[in-house]
């Protein structure tokens, strides 16, 4: 799996753990090259948006390496942009197939299923969702706890990756802002989409998607500063009450 957000890392390697796969985890497309070079392995899940090297790139690199069990692979998208001619970038890079963020278990075992393996794997029943918290919660954990399983450590560890890693992420939108690098605070606003959407942090899932709508495009700019400003002061209340949650 070539993913670079923690989060996603863990909530796939939880997954496909569950379901008896083994799995090897790439923070971008140079080091799933180098895996893919030390090992054979059955289906590659490749992030779209990673640093140094991304998914489209790597993807193309991978279809002309002169091994034929190594580039011929099965390579399964993962992205949050499933438009159409989203889709046919993909395609061109030589992509088998694609998974919308977020996804679920049973999202993910279906389309590896769909492109490796002779029978479909089936996810583990899941203990019933219920929301975490009081209704002033900025977040909403229902959607990790669905995928737990019951598993309490499993929660207690995407709390504590999301705590870990996001301030960081926040930190390096609002860096990228202040020195107008748009192209930066698109990729930076892309990044924390699919965290936020886990996380059930609903009053940013628009802002967030609208910063990365308009740095790409070069639009509505100057609403750009105030709306990131609503994503660190939202980003940095959630972590306190996750604090409280943690108690």
């Amino acid at each position: 799996m070539a993913e670079d957000v923690e989060l996603n890392q863990y909530l796939a390697k939880h997954f496909l753990e569950s379901g008896g796969l083994e799995v090897a985890i790439a923070n971008n497309g140079f080091e799933a090259l180098a895996l893919l070079e030390q090992d054979t392995y059955d289906c590659i899940l490749m992030d779209i948006q990673m640093p140094e090297l991304d998914g489209i790139q790597t993807a193309r690199r991978i279809r002309q390496l002169i091994d034929p069990v190594k580039s011929t692979i099965p390579i399964i998208a993962l992205t949050a942009n499933v438009l159409s001619e989203d889709i046919e970038k993909y395609k061109a890079a030589g992509m088998n197939d694609f998974l919308a963020k977020p996804f679920d278990e049973s999202a993910l075992l279906l389309v590896i299923s769909r492109n490796q393996l002779a029978e479909p794997m089936s996810p583990k029943k899941t203990a019933s969702s219920q929301t975490s918290g009081s209704p002033d919660r900025l977040y909403d954990l229902s959607i990790v706890q669905s995928v737990s399983g019951g598993d309490k450590a499993f929660i207690k560890k995407m709390i504590l990756l999301f705590m870990e890693t996001v301030p960081a992420n926040v930190a390096e939108l609002s860096s990228a802002l202040e020195v107008g690098n748009w192209e930066q605070v698109g990729k930076m606003a892309h990044k924390l989409k699919s965290t936020v959407d886990s996380m059930g942090i609903k009053s940013i899932h628009d802002d967030i998607r609208a910063v990365e709508t308009n740095a790409k495009q070069q639009m509505n700019l100057i609403e750009v500063p105030a709306i990131i400003g609503k994503i660190e002061k939202t980003i940095a209340d959630c972590i306190e009450q996750l604090k409280e949650e943690l108690a």
